[in-house]
């Protein structure tokens, strides 16, 4: 089978790779190289081992994360240093101190279970952190709801 013909029928992998890892900047730049890539695939494929369309995906998917490991250098933070990080926003200075007026108002287990969901933690890991049940956290984040509609819808 000719490059052309393959790239007809499987051009919808490099489409659909796209679409889930949510691609809408150098959209072309990403198709280009995976269509290089599908064309060096296409050289090595051997029919005995897999389908053409599973060994194109799982190998174009592989590409596509090793790509984004290299262009992107994600820096990593200490949830408990996040307060020590420089503040380079300035218009959020007023959300800030918003922010903190308003975690004045949460008693240490409310504001130390805030701070972690907002940092991204799960239920389990909050309840470890915290050393309660669930049914404790539910309570922790109704109250701060309660708390939270109060401070910011009655100002």
């Amino acid at each position: 089978m000719n490059f052309d013909e393959l790239y007809k029928n499987s051009k919808h992998i490099i489409y659909f790779l796209l679409k889930k890892y949510n691609i809408k900047y150098n959209n072309d730049e990403y198709v280009q190289l995976l269509t290089i890539k599908m064309w060096e695939l296409s050289k090595v494929y051997t029919p005995q081992k897999s389908s053409l369309n599973s060994f194109l995906y799982h190998r174009l998917n592989f590409f596509i994360i090793d790509l984004f490991r290299s262009q992107h250098i994600i820096e990593t933070y200490n949830i408990f240093e996040l307060d020590n990080l420089p503040n380079n926003n300035a218009p959020f200075d007023d959300a800030r101190l918003l922010y903190d007026n308003f975690l004045s108002h949460l008693s240490e287990k409310e504001q130390l279970w805030l701070q972690l969901k907002l940092a991204g933690y799960k239920q389990k890991e909050l309840a470890k952190a915290l050393h309660c049940s669930i049914s404790t956290l539910k309570n922790y984040q109704k109250r701060v709801k309660i708390k939270y509609k109060n401070y910011y819808l009655n100002k």
